[in-house]
């Protein structure tokens, strides 16, 4: 295919419409923007179909994609910079086919680490989480009643690309729970109301640790499902952290407890 140098080209346009939640919905598609989320979502088993590339940029990942036969087109930078989801580019960019995983999917250990989110809606905060799943070693995420879209642009930036290595499931409260239940795996949701330090509790075993929204915490569904609730202490004036912090210190505490 000969480079596409016009802002019009209907191949360019419909990249450019995956910016936006509605399309990447109904398409079932989003778009990766950088080499690093790319490689990792290629690695993942992702369906990349296309990669938009400038010349002379990531030439060793493009390599790698068009030895998997996956189309490459040739863009100019001001093409480019116009698909670019953020402010900067890489000079590379793929349309990929959205994961869809239900809870029947999942297949875990005998005693597995689990973390479940409520209706988070910052795209950031997500994505950082994820970042930290991936290195705590959670085998799997659980997305509940999600006010923000699980592979929207931003979620794949912050989280590195990691978010298509980690098996993520969207599923109501409801059904979560009773997956939960049905497992055997420990409820423990963390809250500043509670009145165990996160240190003082076992997170051995088979247990799923459950965070909130950013403003309002968990709903008293979660709160009156968990079978332990946990804080982190807070000293100062603040009565709670920003929920990717908290995933952040608890989840590695579990780590900590869980490999020695």
């Amino acid at each position: 295919m000969e480079k596409i140098t016009s802002l019009q080209n209907a191949l360019i346009k419909k990249a450019q419409a995956l910016r936006e939640s509605r399309e990447r919905r109904e398409q079932g598609m989003t778009i990766i923007d950088g080499a690093r989320e790319i490689l990792r979502a290629f690695e993942a088993g992702i369906i990349l179909t296309q990669v938009f590339y400038v010349k002379g940029q990531e030439e060793v990942l493009l390599k790698q994609l068009q030895s998997k036969k996956i189309e490459s087109v040739e863009v100019s930078n001001q093409v480019m910079e116009k698909i670019a989801y953020g402010e900067r580019h890489e000079g590379i960019i793929a349309l990929a086919k959205t994961p869809l995983l239900s809870l029947k999917d999942l297949k875990l250990s005998k005693e597995p680490l689990v973390v479940v989110l409520e209706s988070l809606e910052k795209p950031g905060n997500l994505g950082a989480i994820l970042r930290t799943c991936d290195g705590a070693g959670v085998e799997a995420v659980l997305v509940c009643d999600p006010k923000t879209d699980i592979y929207n642009p931003n979620v794949i930036r912050s989280s590195t690309g990691v978010v298509f290595s980690i098996p993520i499931v969207c599923a109501s409260s409801t059904e979560t729970s009773s997956f939960l239940k049905s497992k055997k795996i420990k409820i423990c949701a963390s809250t500043p109301a509670a009145i165990k330090l996160y240190t003082q509790t076992d997170f051995k075993g088979a247990c799923a640790l459950v965070l909130g929204s950013e403003d309002q915490g968990l709903t008293d569904y979660w709160l009156g499902q968990a079978d332990l609730k946990v804080k982190i202490p807070m000293n100062g004036r603040a009565d709670s952290l920003n929920v990717s912090i908290s995933a952040a210190i608890i989840l590695y505490e579990a780590l900590r407890q869980r490999t020695t």
